[in-house]
């Protein structure tokens, strides 16, 4: 399921869609009001959803995370929410809050918490409907972004489940690729990729993540960790039995599972 979705499913309504802008540029709107471009600030771009549902309607996290800086009553879209998700790669801004927001900077949540109040405030207190702005991004810093203002992703291609975190093994062994794979950052397509695992590399890891219908380990080594998506998940054949079937993208060797799966939470 994808966030918006998710809000529709809790009895939100879109009343602003990036897909369906006139310009035919996905985010691209150019909301203009007698001769005031109210999206000129980020080029006429606005790269996010606008839903309501009614004012002052308790509004729930569509994932878990941690609240992030930029979270305050008076932020850059009046009361304003930022939600970081480390393993789905995705940060969510949520605007235009109650003042009297419901988490706190530093804060662990789930999906479904309420993180505010959909309300009508805003940076310059200029008079607008009551309506909840949510933005997608990268998950971290974003060079030159403006406050968690313009940049922004599509949420139509982030899946999230009913539980959002990705189950877990851990797992280890090594990896040996058969075909090109990008690396990323989580394990997540919406991660940012960092550059390509090449047919015959062998590569070790030390996580199995089951996430958007996709096998995903966790490299270790080369500075860092980083993941790679190494398989679809197909119902009733678990990463064991599909290596031994071929269904991965590559081999599996020297497999421990003695540490079993992590617990969420």
């Amino acid at each position: 399921m994808n966030p918006i979705d998710y809000l529709v499913g809790k009895g939100f309504r879109v009343t602003s869609d990036p897909t369906r802008y006139s310009s035919g540029i996905w985010g691209k709107r150019d909301y203009t009001v007698d001769g005031y471009n109210y999206d000129a600030y980020c080029s006429g771009y606005h790269r996010a959803y606008d839903l309501a549902k009614a004012h002052l309607a308790p509004v729930p996290a569509v994932c878990g995370g941690v609240v992030a800086a930029g979270t305050a009553r008076h932020g850059n879209f009046g009361g304003t929410v930022v939600v970081a998700n480390r393993a789905l790669g995705i940060q969510v801004i949520y605007g235009h809050l109650d003042r009297n927001l419901k988490v706190r900077i530093g804060q662990n949540i789930r999906q479904g918490d309420i993180v505010g109040l959909q309300s009508n405030t805003n940076y310059s207190n200029v008079t607008m409907a009551s309506h909840l702005h949510i933005q997608f991004q990268n998950y971290g810093y974003i060079a030159g972004e403006r406050a968690f203002v313009c940049s922004g992703i599509d949420p139509l291609k982030i899946n999230i489940p009913e539980d959002d975190r990705p189950e877990t093994w851990l797992w280890r062994g090594y990896f040996t690729a058969d075909s090109r794979i990008r690396i990323r950052d989580h394990p997540s397509k919406q991660a940012p990729a960092r550059g390509i695992v090449t047919p015959g590399r062998k590569v070790r890891f030390d996580r199995l993540h089951v996430n958007e219908g996709l096998w995903w380990i966790r490299m270790t080594g080369d500075g860092g960790q980083k993941c790679i998506a190494v398989g679809e998940k197909q119902t009733g054949v678990n990463f064991r039995r599909a290596d031994a079937l071929g269904r991965l993208w590559g081999k599996v060797g020297g497999l421990d599972t003695s540490r079993g799966k992590a617990k969420k939470g």
